[in-house]
C-alpha cells in the first residue's frame, strides 16, 4: 500500500510538474506573439493556442474579439481621417481659385492713376493686398498638409543647387521679415551646394521657416548653411526666451501655435508641413532649443562635385 501511495503522487507530482512547464511555455509563446501585436496593429494579426488547452483558448478567443474590435476602431479611425484630409483639399482648392482673382483685380486697381493719387484709399488697398495674401499662404498651407496626409504630393528629387534656392528663396521672401525689426545674418556660400532634393519642397521648407522665425522671432535671426562629405545642413537660428518647454515640445504638432499667432495669421501647419516634405525626400528637420535661443535644422543629402 504504501509503495502505491508513492507510486500515486509521483504521478500527481510529475502530472503537475507538467502542467505547471507546460503554462510556462504557454505563458511565454503568448508573451512574444503580444509584444508582435503591439509593434504594429495595422498588420491585422491574431494569437494563436500554443498547446491545446481549454481554458487557455477562452482567453485567447477574448484577446482576439478585443483585437478585432481595435482594428476596427483604427480602420474607421483610417477612413475618417482620409474623408477629412480629402474635405479639406477640396475646400482649398475651391478658395484658392477665387482669392487668386481677388488678388489680381485687386493688383489691377492698384495701379490705376486715381489709387496712386489717393494716399487713403492707396494704404487701404495694401492693407486688403496683405490680407488676402495672408490668407491664400494659409489655404495653401491647408492644401499641402491634406496632399501630403492623402500621399498625393509627389516628390521629385534631382540634383538641386541648395544655396542658390535658399538665395532665391530669402529674395523672393524678404517682405516677409519687413517690419519685423530683427537683425538679420545670412552666411551663404558662394559656389553651388548640390543635394539630392525636390526643389519646388525644398522652396516651401525655407518659406515656412521664414514665415515662423517672421510670427516668433524677437531680436536676430541667423541663416547659414553648412556642407560635408554626407550632407548638406541649413541653420535658421533665433532668439525664443519666451518659448516654454512644452511649446518647444509640439512644435512639430499639426494645428499647434502659439497665442502670438492667432493674431499674425499662423495655423500650425508650417513646421509640420516642413517636416513632412524633408523627410519625405529623405531628410530631417529637427529643432534645438536652449540659452534662450531656437535652432531648426534641415538635413539632406549631399551631392559632391
Amino acid at each position: 500500500m504504501k509503495d502505491l501511495i508513492l507510486i500515486i503522487l509521483a504521478v500527481i507530482g510529475l502530472y503537475c510538474t507538467f502542467r505547471y512547464l507546460f503554462l510556462l511555455y504557454a505563458f511565454h509563446k503568448l508573451t512574444k506573439e503580444v509584444k508582435e501585436v503591439r509593434q504594429d496593429l495595422t498588420q491585422n494579426q491574431i494569437l494563436h493556442l500554443p498547446l491545446p488547452n481549454r481554458h487557455l483558448a477562452g482567453l485567447i478567443s477574448e484577446f482576439n474579439y478585443t483585437l478585432e474590435d481595435i482594428q476596427k476602431e483604427r480602420q474607421k479611425y483610417e477612413k475618417r481621417e482620409k474623408e477629412f484630409q480629402k474635405q479639406i483639399e477640396n475646400i482649398s482648392h475651391d478658395l484658392r481659385t477665387p482669392l487668386t482673382v481677388i488678388l489680381g483685380y485687386l493688383k489691377f486697381v492698384k495701379n490705376k492713376n486715381y489709387a496712386a493719387q489717393d494716399e487713403e484709399l492707396r494704404e487701404i488697398l495694401d492693407i486688403i493686398e496683405l490680407k488676402g495674401e495672408t490668407m491664400k499662404n494659409l489655404v495653401s498651407q491647408f492644401y499641402e498638409f491634406s496632399r501630403l496626409n492623402a500621399g498625393d504630393y509627389t516628390i521629385k528629387p534631382d540634383r538641386v543647387d541648395v544655396s542658390r534656392i535658399l538665395r532665391e528663396s530669402l529674395l523672393g521672401n524678404c517682405q516677409i521679415l519687413e517690419g519685423t525689426s530683427l537683425d538679420i545674418n545670412i552666411d551663404l556660400p558662394e559656389h553651388p551646394v548640390w543635394a539630392v532634393a525636390d526643389a519646388a519642397a525644398l522652396e516651401r521648407i525655407f518659406l515656412n521657416l521664414l514665415q515662423n522665425a517672421g510670427r516668433y522671432a524677437h531680436t536676430y535671426l541667423n541663416i547659414r548653411l553648412s556642407e560635408t562629405e554626407k550632407d548638406i545642413a541649413v541653420f535658421f537660428d533665433n532668439d525664443a526666451e519666451e518659448l516654454s518647454q512644452e511649446a518647444f515640445s509640439r512644435l512639430f504638432d499639426r494645428f499647434y501655435t502659439q497665442d502670438i499667432s492667432r493674431n499674425q495669421g499662423g495655423t500650425g501647419l508650417g513646421l509640420t508641413v516642413a517636416k513632412s516634405l524633408a523627410e519625405s525626400m529623405g531628410g530631417t528637420l529637427e529643432a534645438h532649443l536652449g540659452e534662450g535661443r531656437i535652432s531648426f535644422e534641415l538635413r539632406m543629402c549631399g551631392i559632391n562635385n
